[in-house]
């Protein structure tokens, strides 16, 4: 009994060692960010295009303004912000390993008392905190639009959740990219095609065949987006972007461990 108490003690220690180091990694990813003007930059560039889109650029399917429309409404805003995502977080993840890999200091990285799997998801969530904050940065938008009207603060929530969801899910996929090669440009590219091919997979629908149409939309990051915007959480759709982060974030430590195979 003494024995078995013994051996398990070490590894319920490990616990907080390894949770310390994943949060360690994350607050050195931040702090490249924001030690930098290029974040400063970055989160007021997308908080003025996302101003200027809101309340200067007409609505798409009605041609009116945010202005003419007379509506306190996100719902614009929270339909484009994908898109704008596509853009922005592989901005954001090209160099979190690529960099790594191309001034070799991957190589001291893995010299630390660091797993893989630290390594992925310390980088993971050092870029999802720069995300989030981007996302906070918007919020007065949001605050302008409800005080201009009658706001529906649950769709609002909705859509801010759904936001944060799908941005983690591009998080995830940026950084699989960013392990597979050393050029950020590359990495920047492949991330950004892959997020919109996952965005827009269920537009592709209406040229396969009749079987194919439910894989496809079921594949497809919009569809989730929709569900969870419109402020209908379903369980479902946060398995499905959950799952995207898992997969892309294995994938991720596998890129990293092949470094022992060469």
């Amino acid at each position: 009994m003494n024995d078995t108490k013994s051996a398990a003690a070490p590894a319920a220690a490990k616990v907080p060692g390894a949770f310390g180091n994943v949060m360690a990694l994350a607050r050195r990813e931040l702090g490249f960010y924001f030690n930098s003007p290029v974040a400063y930059i970055t989160i007021t560039l997308f908080l003025v295009v996302c101003g200027v889109y809101l309340f200067a650029i007409d609505e798409p399917s009605s041609g009116l303004s945010f202005f003419e429309a007379n509506e306190a409404s996100m719902r614009k805003l929270f339909e484009m912000i994908p898109l704008f995502f596509i853009f922005l977080v592989p901005a954001i993840t090209m160099r979190l390993i690529a960099e790594e890999k191309r001034s070799g200091t991957i190589e001291l990285l893995v010299t630390m008392p660091v797993t893989d799997a630290q390594i992925a998801l310390g980088k993971f969530l050092g870029g999802l905190f720069f995300l989030v904050v981007a996302l906070l940065a918007t919020v007065p938008l949001a605050i302008l639009v409800g005080s201009l009207g009658n706001m529906d603060t649950g769709l609002v929530i909705g859509g801010y959740l759904g936001l944060l969801f799908l941005g983690a899910a591009y998080l995830a996929i940026g950084l699989m990219a960013s392990s597979w090669t050393d050029n950020q440009i590359v990495a920047y590219l492949v991330a950004a095609i892959l997020c919109a091919f996952f965005f827009f997979v269920d537009g592709m629908a209406e040229v396969v065949s009749v079987g194919a149409k439910d894989a496809l939309a079921a594949l497809s990051f919009r569809a989730h987006f929709k569900n969870v915007a419109r402020g209908v959480v379903d369980t479902r759709d946060i398995v499905f972007y959950l799952s995207v982060i898992g997969v892309a974030l294995v994938v991720t430590m596998q890129s990293l461990r092949a470094r022992n195979w060469k």
